[in-house]
């Protein structure tokens, strides 16, 4: 027998399943570890003959197939994927005359778009006046903070502002349809001089992100864990080349 031993980094790719077959496999970025457990649900029978009460049946109930991996790919794409979420890009763009309702000194408001830039604050007279910046500050979160307001003469509201805003990606969580996935490792096998190692799984339903790390301290990047579940395929025949459930290649050996 060859010695054989494995110590792989690779590509992990996933594919959502559709009606009319996968859509186009998508790279879920840096993933650090990828891990897949099989078990087997099963019980026993003892006689009652011997006096020993020993096992003489083991009867399988099924099989199970579980799976994990550490994503450090935070992006809105993987997030949304892995939190029944919808990922939703804003192009940049500008903005005039949002209302900002009625407005006393020490209010903090949240504009509708991020990145602010080039902000105009104006009132709601017939001659609208303009708000000098010295009475407000904003940041890149859309933060618009009115520390003071002119009182000589004292603004008609609503106030309203203008403004520049940056393009910006959102991960609206937990407002979707749970997707069933095709998934692919593509590795190297460091272990075995660097060869290609292909691990597929056919029909595999996602679970929620366990943890999404946000504050990270130390010398680590932040991670999110996710599991997955290989689920059996009967779209393919039990005795094919290909199996329902997946399979393992190793390839050049």
């Amino acid at each position: 027998m060859n010695e054989t031993y494995h110590y792989s980094k690779g590509v992990l790719e996933v594919a959502v399943r559709n009606a009319l077959g996968l859509e186009p496999w998508v790279w879920l970025g840096d993933v650090s570890e990828l891990s897949f457990t099989l078990g087997e649900d099963k019980f026993s029978h003892k006689e009652s003959y011997s006096g020993k009460n020993a096992e003489v049946r083991e009867i399988s109930l099924g099989i199970t197939v579980e799976g994990s991996a550490t994503m450090h790919t935070l992006s809105t794409e993987n997030i949304a994927r892995f939190t029944d979420g919808t990922a939703t890009s804003q192009a940049s763009g500008t903005v005039t005359d949002e209302s900002l309702g009625t407005v006393a000194a020490g209010d903090v408001l949240v504009l509708d778009h991020f990145g602010p830039s080039s902000l105009v604050v104006t009132d709601s007279a017939g001659a609208p006046v303009t708000i000098a910046a010295e009475h407000y500050e904003y940041d890149q979160f859309g933060e618009l903070t009115f520390t003071t307001l002119p009182t000589t003469p004292a603004p008609t509201m609503p106030l309203k502002v203008a403004y520049a805003h940056a393009a910006y990606k959102s991960a609206v969580l937990l407002n979707g349809q749970r997707s069933e996935l095709a998934l692919r490792y593509k590795g190297i096998n460091l272990a075995e001089g660097g060869k290609p190692v292909l691990v597929e799984f056919y029909k595999v339903s996602p679970g929620l992100l366990q943890t999404l790390s946000l504050i990270s301290s130390g010398n680590q990047l932040a991670s999110a864990p996710v599991s997955f579940k290989p689920l059996l395929d009967a779209s393919k025949p039990a005795t094919g080349p290909l199996g329902q459930y997946g399979r393992i290649v190793t390839i050049g050996y």
